[in-house]
């Protein structure tokens, strides 16, 4: 299996930098799933970040000025993880490989959630899974109603109904641009509980979280 794993800051980059306790748990993790798949990895900016992008937001600065100082931030992980787990890093579309890379914000105006549907797409991966801080995509914002139902399985079309602008730092549960990518090469994907690293396996079988796919499952 052909697998690109995005990683969300929310789950893995705390105020400081990389959260070290959080990949002493991911990585034995990655490692008993790599074996017999091709895995490559997407990491997001997480709270360091967005505490950047709200003290740049204060003195003025402009959005595309920011996003260049969030994709050089984001590098610092990418290059992290890259030591971490011995795979390539990738700054750059044309760095792309077929296998083995870790990759993080490739250009403005687009999330990390787009590289890591861009890579997807481009290596023509079976799967694409999103850790993330909640269980899966709900029908209304979890944060906000205390009556929100997680949705189980959806098909691309519907998937769409959820794209959605935003500006960096929030993007919602996927941006519109990852969302039409992931639609339009109808790219199977799972987003799933990242603060439980250890599910990861069962999300590649697509057994939790919310997985999209051109059917619903069971039909």
């Amino acid at each position: 299996m052909k697998a690109v794993i995005k990683i969300g800051g929310s789950v893995a980059i705390n105020g400081m930098g990389i959260d070290s306790h959080y990949f002493s748990r991911f990585l034995p993790v990655l490692k008993a799933v790599e074996k017999g798949n091709n895995v490559s990895l997407c990491i997001g900016g997480g709270r360091i970040v967005r505490n950047y992008f709200a003290s740049a937001r204060s003195l003025g600065m402009a959005e595309r000025e920011m996003e260049l100082v969030g994709i050089d931030m984001i590098r610092a992980h990418v290059r992290f993880l890259a030591f971490l787990t011995g795979k390539a890093p990738v700054f750059s579309r044309e760095e792309i490989k077929s296998r083995n890379m870790v990759i993080g914000g490739l250009e403005p105006g687009k999330s990390t959630d787009h590289s890591a549907a861009l890579l997807a797409s481009m290596i023509k991966a079976d799967v694409l899974v999103k850790m993330t801080n909640v269980a899966g995509i709900y029908d209304k914002d979890p944060a906000k109603h205390e009556g929100a139902k997680m949705i189980k399985s959806m098909t691309f079309s519907q998937l769409k109904s959820y794209a959605k602008s935003g500006t960096p730092g929030n993007y919602g549960i996927l941006d519109a641009a990852a969302i039409g990518i992931i639609a339009r090469e109808k790219i199977t994907t799972v987003i799933m509980d990242g603060r439980a690293p250890e599910n990861l396996g069962k999300a590649l079988e697509l057994q939790t979280g919310t997985v999209v796919r051109e059917t619903l499952q069971g039909k």
